[in-house]
């Protein structure tokens, strides 16, 4: 199985990064931004940097979109596994044109309400996780199975 695995630098790369155990196995490709930690916590991984910021920034959201394009129709993954935050929209959306497989991990950050990528992602995600019980209630397709910390 090869995954393409998604997520702004930062905190969203690092809650990635701390559940290895869904992709440690497995052929992988990253996606994300080409931070000072970025660079140092994937050295040694297939990487391609997308481009920032992405916060309702529509010329990069644009930008994305034609990345997630080339780039999935040329490695294409079996499964996207995403984390957000901005990045990940593009990659879900062209996913599901390509008929490629989603998972999307809603941020710890948000326990009441889905961040502005989740909404966005939502209707076009397969798997949709939260990390907190009360929202899996809110919303029918998210599931709750624990925290990433």
């Amino acid at each position: 199985m090869k995954l393409c695995l998604v997520a702004s630098a930062g905190g969203h790369l690092m809650e990635l990064l701390l559940v290895r155990e869904a992709w440690q196995d497995y052929e992988r490709l990253w996606v994300t931004f080409p931070t000072g930690d970025a660079q140092s916590l994937l050295k040694g991984e297939k990487t391609v940097w997308a481009f920032h910021p992405t916060n309702r920034h529509i010329p990069n959201l644009v930008r994305n979109t034609w990345l997630a394009w080339r780039l999935l129709r040329r490695e294409r993954p079996d499964v996207i596994l995403s984390t957000g935050a901005g990045v990940a929209v593009p990659f879900i959306w062209i996913g599901r044109l390509l008929k490629i497989r989603t998972v999307f991990i809603e941020s710890l950050a948000f326990t009441t309400r889905r961040s502005l990528s989740g909404v966005l992602i939502y209707p076009f995600v397969d798997h949709y996780y939260v990390q907190w019980p009360d929202l899996a209630r809110k919303y029918a397709k998210a599931v709750y199975r624990g925290m990433v910390l």
